[in-house]
């Protein structure tokens, strides 16, 4: 009697992982290509187109001037007088009132934070400030 060897079955439900790859790359282009970037809202200024000579500049009465300013120690006033952040929009409105040629300097210290130049654009936004000119004060 001869001994026969008995074959060995292959292993039954078998997946081959040679596309898994290719799957994988497939769903990443699918996801980047359909995924919709939200776009950052930045503060919208106009900027003043550039000077030819010292003459294109305004000249501005000294009585239709608001002087914001934030100071190094984050500190705000308003023409020398300090004010509280969220009391800015009451009392620019009302100089609106008062004078509708108003023009806000905000002059901001360069060790000042940040934020707090922020939220006094945003007050002066909300108080319909349109006139408004942004300038650095020196140390």
């Amino acid at each position: 009697m001869g001994l026969m060897k008995k074959k060995k079955k292959g292993a039954l439900g078998e997946v081959t992982m040679s596309s898994t790859s290719d799957v994988a790359f497939l769903l990443l282009i699918f996801f980047i290509v359909t995924t919709i970037f939200a776009a950052e809202q930045g503060l919208t200024l106009v900027l003043p187109g550039k000077q030819k000579d010292q003459t294109d500049s305004v000249k501005v009465k000294e009585s239709n001037i608001a002087t914001l300013f934030v100071q190094e120690d984050n500190s705000i006033t308003l023409d020398r007088k300090p004010i509280e952040v969220n009391h800015i929009q009451q009392a620019i409105e009302d100089r609106i009132l008062n004078n509708p040629k108003l023009v806000v300097v905000l002059k901001i210290h360069p060790d000042a934070d940040y934020g707090r130049m922020v939220a006094c654009l945003d007050e002066l936004r909300l108080a319909h400030a349109n006139k408004v000119s942004l300038k650095t004060a020196k140390p």
